[in-house]
């Protein structure tokens, strides 16, 4: 064991040359003694610069955590010389400037002092000195492990933000910093706008791929200062620490918009995704963080029901809007499980033989005590709330069997169901529709299923695949609302549609005072031709607009006109009338 100082104890330097262990002899606080396993840890076997340095020399030089001051080591020492030793972890730097951790146990091994107030152990003269032994062992593994755990339990496992036990913690030292400088910090409560269906059509393993890459853009919006966290599922919170003025909050909200609203590529899929975010301010919005993000998860509530896309600041008001919303959400779950809802069928007709050649079915929900209930009333509730697919699996169940019935009555009419842009997502709804028509026994040919411009367009990578794998089954398809939307027609080529339905804002001014559009209707009627598909006018009501309509080559139409002149004769037991 090499040693500064011939008197030391050779028995006590012969004992620890045979340990492995790293130790250090220190006579009033100054290194006088180490061996080889101590020379390996800290400078490569040259003693030399070891001997004469003190405890606070291995340190780095920065002030952090386990960083020895002069103060501390002299506190150690101290408190080893009264007790017998003291144990305690130290940050030290090693051989080419590694910085490792240690776990240290320092005994004292000399006479020692009757006076152990005084901590000033430089001034002692040499027959009151003390001798220490410190004992080291490297910890780096240790701490590294210790560290790795820490971050887990206190980051989301997906995204690696900090989960909701770090964001409390930091909005907790957040909050406290803002009381003492009387100053503000906002929380943004975001949710992404019909999240779950990406899930349901593409599976969970898209989902999450979407949920880091949201995640990364999030962390690009804020600043240093700023914590970005994933609170579970598609739900994050972002909470922005000393705020000046209220429009630099709407700026970040802003930014945050802008960016998850931009492509992303997750390939074989591009989507487009939105989402709508709630802020709270403090003090202004609550003074406790509870209050603060129940707050702002209510604002973002409210930004949904304003269309989402889109950021709205926390108000009382609110507060009863959403206590409704949510009532309204559970009526609709009572509705699907206690079957609530009915259909009503309106008639489509061949103009040139005016007989009904099928029938649209038309969800309606008969609410216990608001009466019943179009579909525009909670559509948007159903798809926001992740009850669209089993509704309109219902529907499409229901419709089956009904012209299932019909055809048994002598009256093989097809059915026309509307499949939602929910629907359409779905990566199993080819095997949906075949479990509905195995269900009833209805023929394929006598199901039509109807999808909007927007439904396609909005999916229109994965379009194609599904359309043919529906178009296998042997049911027919049909493009609703045709016009309203951006379809081109190089893309009706492409797809395996059998009907065109030109949307009724087309129809309702034909024959009218208004500025009434026949050109556009004749286009369209002469494009579906060309196309050999079969077309259809909706919301036909006057015997003008049917009479414009067979003058062009229109082949069907449905609307009111159909029960106003009793086109549904002998029918009236099978169909309910037009809604």
């Amino acid at each position: 064991m090499a040693t500064a100082d011939n008197s030391v104890d050779a028995d006590l330097l012969a004992m620890y040359r045979q340990t492995s262990d790293a130790l250090l002899l220190l006579q009033d606080g100054v290194i006088a003694g180490c061996n080889p396993a101590a020379l390996a840890l800290f400078d490569g076997g040259q003693p030399d610069r070891l001997l004469g340095l003190g405890l606070v020399d291995l340190s780095p030089l920065q002030q952090a955590e386990g960083v020895l001051s002069a103060r501390a080591l002299a506190d150690l020492l101290a408190d080893a010389e009264r007790d017998g030793n003291r144990q305690f972890e130290w940050c030290c730097v090693g051989c080419g400037g590694r910085q490792f951790w240690a776990e240290v146990l320092l005994t004292a091994i000399g006479p020692r002092r009757l006076c152990v107030a005084i901590r000033d152990i430089s001034a002692r003269k040499q027959d009151q000195l003390v001798l220490y032994l410190a004992l080291l062992a490297d910890i780096a593994d240790r701490r590294r492990s210790d560290e790795h755990t820490r971050h887990l339990a206190e980051h989301d496992f997906l995204t690696d933000l900090p989960n909701r036990v770090l964001l409390l913690d930091r909005l907790s030292l957040a909050l406290a910093a803002a009381r003492r400088k009387r100053g503000r910090l906002a929380i943004l409560f975001l949710d992404l706008d019909r999240f779950k269906n990406i899930n349901d059509a593409l599976g969970h393993h898209v989902g999450d791929q979407l949920l880091r890459e949201v995640a990364a853009r999030l962390v690009r919006c804020v600043r240093s200062v700023d914590t970005v966290s994933r609170q579970g599922g598609d739900e994050f919170v972002i909470m922005l620490a000393e705020i000046g003025a209220i429009d630099q909050v709407a700026h970040v909200a802003e930014t945050v918009l802008n960016a998850i609203g931009q492509e992303f590529v997750l390939e074989p899929h591009r989507l487009h995704v939105s989402t709508s975010i709630g802020i709270s301010i403090y003090p202004d919005d609550g003074a406790d963080i509870d209050t603060l993000i129940r707050n702002a998860d209510l604002a973002m509530y409210h930004a949904k029901e304003s269309g989402r896309n889109g950021f709205q600041f926390f108000s009382p008001a609110m507060n009863a809007q959403i206590v409704e919303r949510v009532a309204f959400e559970n009526d609709l779950r009572r509705a699907l499980r206690e079957q609530q809802f009915v259909l009503e069928y309106e008639a489509q007709v061949d103009i040139a033989s005016a007989r009904p050649m099928a029938a649209e079915a038309l969800l309606r929900w008969r609410h216990p005590a608001l009466g019943l209930l179009r579909p525009e009333r909670f559509i948007g509730v159903a798809e926001d709330c992740g009850l669209m697919v089993p509704i309109g699996q219902w529907v499409l169940e229901q419709a089956c069997r009904e012209a299932r019935r019909w055809q048994q009555a002598g009256h093989p009419l097809t059915v026309a169901v509307n499949l939602s842009p929910t629907q359409f997502l779905q990566r199993n709804l080819a095997d949906s529709v075949a479990a509905a028509l195995a269900a009833s026994g209805l023929a394929p040919e006598l199901l039509e299923l109807e999808l909007t411009e927007a439904a396609i367009m909005k999916h229109v990578a994965s379009a194609p695949a599904t359309l043919r794998a529906l178009r296998a089954l042997g049911v027919r398809l049909a493009i609703d609302d045709f016009g309203s939307g951006y379809t081109r027609v190089g893309h009706l080529r492409e797809y395996p549609f059998d009907k065109l339905k030109i949307d009724r804002t087309f129809i309702r001014d034909i024959g009218g005072d208004g500025a009434a559009p026949p050109t556009a209707v004749v286009a369209m009627i002469a494009m579906a031709r060309s196309l050999g598909l079969t077309v259809l006018a909706e919301g036909v009501e006057t015997e003008a607009q049917l009479r414009f309509l067979t003058q062009h080559g229109c082949d069907q139409y449905q609307g009111h006109y159909v029960a106003r002149n009793g086109l549904l004769d002998g029918l009236d037991g099978l169909l309910d009338g037009p809604a």
